[in-house]
């Protein structure tokens, strides 16, 4: 308990410093652009600053982070609430339904594995790019996404052939608790994604 406590804080701090930055990086562009109107940056508060603070606000927070945001919230809620990941970690308590769910779940995942190893590996592979290189490629920017489905497949084929999982409501609810785990993480986001795009706003011209 007490270690979620510290954790706690310290995303709180973390964001709570996301936020000043964004409001020093707000009023020094102001600043600045006043006493020395030819320096290379942008106001935050001039007219062309507002509008852009306004109106690329979901533009900013529309990138590929979020995505896998997404997808990793409800992977980790997954894995955690099947049981799988103490099944992994505490594998000799197991009872012979529990470890005979958790050899199937290593074999969905080996099968994952080979069916990928066909699609990258062999000569001209589909999920290669047109030159033939795996970076980037197909299977590059879909890396995350597929890691995320294989782990989450696993998991509740685990939870529902060890009995932790009863029924189709149950799995619902397993593949939505991560956004509860990982809720402070998502307001970490949104000011990161924030500052750093107001940045490149004030520097890039």
């Amino acid at each position: 308990m007490l270690t979620m406590k510290n954790t706690t804080k310290t995303i709180a701090i973390v964001a709570l410093s996301l936020a000043v930055a964004q409001l020093l990086l707000i009023l020094l562009s102001w600043i600045i652009s006043a006493a020395a109107p030819n320096a290379p940056l942008r106001s935050l508060l001039s007219s062309e600053g507002i509008r852009w603070l306004f109106g690329h606000f979901t533009q900013n927070l529309a990138t590929p982070v979020l995505v896998w945001l997404v997808l990793g919230s409800i992977t980790y809620g997954a894995y955690i609430d099947s049981g799988l990941r103490n099944a992994i970690l505490h594998p000799l308590s197991l009872t012979f339904r529990e470890r005979f769910a958790l050899r199937v779940s290593y074999v969905i995942i080996g099968v994952f594995v080979l069916v990928l190893l066909l699609l990258t590996a062999i000569p001209h592979a589909v999920l290669l790019s047109v030159t033939g290189d795996l970076f980037p490629s197909s299977f590059s920017d879909s890396f995350v996404a597929v890691v995320c489905f294989v782990v989450s497949v696993s998991s509740v084929v685990y939870g529902v052939m060890s009995g932790r999982l009863k029924g189709i409501v149950s799995i619902f609810k397993v593949l939505t608790v991560g956004a509860t785990y990982t809720s402070s993480l998502w307001i970490l986001y949104v000011l990161a994604a924030e500052l750093y795009f107001s940045v490149l706003f004030v520097f890039m011209r």
